[in-house]
């Protein structure tokens, strides 16, 4: 039934919410109550598609007001009743109505809306491209005051002021929002006197969750990468992806860890949480033993505050085989991560790194500025041996994402670090460019050739870790061999 509909109904029975001056409330301490009504209560975000995400939504904002029947200023009649219908349709256009974003937000195509400004971007199926209306016209903010509206709605109770200038927030439908206030940003020296917008990012999630043969498919890696990648969870092994923003490391460790045995004791801690290895069967009950924890940004935390940093402090009461970190960020996060390791349980975790040594050097980095007077060689020779496989991804200038390396590696001594600190890398696969890249007549790079090459085998550690965990060697003995000249790595899936 239609929501309005039901609303009338429901006034019809007199349900209508009688107070006194004491217990109004204003619009926006309402909308914000119920922002946070809806964020409690809409359970399942990832797996809805857009359309019905909102009618949900919709239904939400009734329930909260038919509950919680507030008396909202400007919304009661001479007898002090409150028009339940117009509140309601109301905080539907406060809530839900982003004014020139909201196509760009209920179309599923789009992953990423980019505000530069004044201007607006949106990443469509890897391609960043301007924002057009139906006709094909390219769409932009009018205004400072329109896009102020536009914002206030997206960020919800995070307010962005030129004292809090750098604000990260989520939308009532669960998307990341990461805004710049606009005294943070340069003026454009053509027009020094012009007005100055603000900037942000809107990240979706993908709905979409795509395995191991799909990526394969797609050529983000190859069918025996694809072989080996799944070996990693079920092979006790900790492993780590990396690479810049919006490279694709979340959709592809959602794809790896997809081979999670479902008998293996599983922690997983995001913020915000996009990947899901809740496994169902046909009656949609969770069969595989796994917990799932969203930590909350907080400012002036106590202890028991649900952080990332209080979370991974508490992890190893709650009897985790395998841990799963969705993105480590701050320097006491990978301190965490190694403790976790070092009490002899495999992770993964993403991060930003350029190549696998640059996640080695990045890790330690971090770590050593969260230990005290720890020896730098001592540290690396401990992350050495607990760290085993680096996974590295870029999204490529021709749109496409990429696999471009993965390394095993190597625990060395601090003596053999003092002398080569690189050797602690054994590179198995690499994407090899062996070609000119292709442009379109804009000069846009449009196919940067190239193709995955399996550079190198395993070594006896990685080897005895299978073994240990009981993987079969046929699963793997293609990782044994030296790497020959005639090798061709395939894309079909079929894996």
């Amino acid at each position: 039934m239609d929501i309005k509909r039901v609303v009338e109904l429901q006034s019809e029975r007199g349900v209508k919410s009688i107070g006194s001056e004491v217990n109004k409330k204003s619009l926006e301490s309402v909308i914000g109550e119920c922002r946070r009504f809806i964020q409690s209560n809409l359970e399942g975000y990832r797996e809805m598609d857009a359309l019905i995400k909102r009618e949900r939504i919709k239904n939400l904002i009734m329930t909260y007001v038919m509950t919680n029947n507030p008396l909202v200023e400007g919304f009661i009649d001479e007898e002090n009743r409150l028009d339940v219908n117009r509140l309601v349709n109301k905080l539907i256009e406060e809530i839900l109505d982003y004014g020139i974003l909201t196509r760009a937000i209920l179309d599923p195509s789009v992953y990423e809306i980019r505000v530069n400004g004044k201007e607006i971007k949106v990443e469509i199926r890897g391609r960043v491209q301007d924002y057009t209306d139906e006709n094909g016209n390219v769409l932009s903010f009018e205004s400072v005051e329109q896009q102020d509206i536009v914002i206030r709605k997206l960020l919800g109770d995070v307010r962005l002021t030129p004292k809090d200038a750098i604000v990260n927030a989520r939308t009532v439908e669960g998307y990341r929002v990461a805004a710049v206030h606009n005294s943070a940003i340069g003026a454009d020296p053509e027009d020094p006197q012009g007005s100055v917008y603000h900037a942000f990012v809107l990240r979706k999630f993908k709905k979409e969750k795509w395995s191991l043969s799909d990526l394969a498919r797609f050529g983000t890696i190859s069918d025996n990468m694809a072989r080996f990648l799944r070996l990693l969870p079920a092979g006790g092994l900790t492993f780590v992806t990396v690479g810049p923003t919006a490279s694709g490391k979340t959709t592809l460790n959602n794809a790896i860890l997809q081979a999670v045995p479902p008998s293996t004791r599983t922690i997983l801690l995001q913020n915000p949480s996009e990947i899901d290895l809740r496994f169902k069967d046909v009656l949609g009950r969770v069969y595989n033993d796994v917990l799932h924890l969203e930590a909350k940004e907080k400012e002036n935390p106590t202890h028991s505050d649900p952080t990332m940093e209080n979370l991974m402090a508490h992890i190893l009461r709650l009897s985790p085989t395998f841990v799963c970190v969705g993105e480590m960020r701050k320097s006491i996060e990978f301190k965490l991560g190694m403790q976790i390791m070092q009490a002899g349980h495999p992770i993964n975790a993403t991060y930003h790194a350029e190549d696998a040594y640059g996640a080695i050097e990045r890790y330690l980095t971090a770590y050593l500025a969260e230990s005290g007077n720890e020896p730098p060689n001592l540290a690396l020779a401990s992350l050495s041996r607990l760290l085993n496989i680096v996974i590295v991804q870029k999204f490529m200038r021709d749109g496409t994402r990429k696999v471009i390396q993965v390394s095993e590696v190597v625990p060395v001594d601090v003596m053999d670090i003092e002398t080569d600190r690189k050797s602690i890398i054994n590179d198995l696969f690499i994407f090899d460019i062996d070609g000119e890249p292709e442009y379109n007549e804009f000069g846009e790079v449009i196919k940067i050739s190239g193709r995955h090459k399996r550079v190198g085998k395993l070594t006896e550690r990685t080897v005895r870790k299978f073994r240990l965990e009981g993987v079969r060697s046929s699963d793997y003995e293609f990782m044994l061999e030296d790497p020959k000249d005639n090798e061709i790595e395939t894309y079909t899936g079929n894996i």
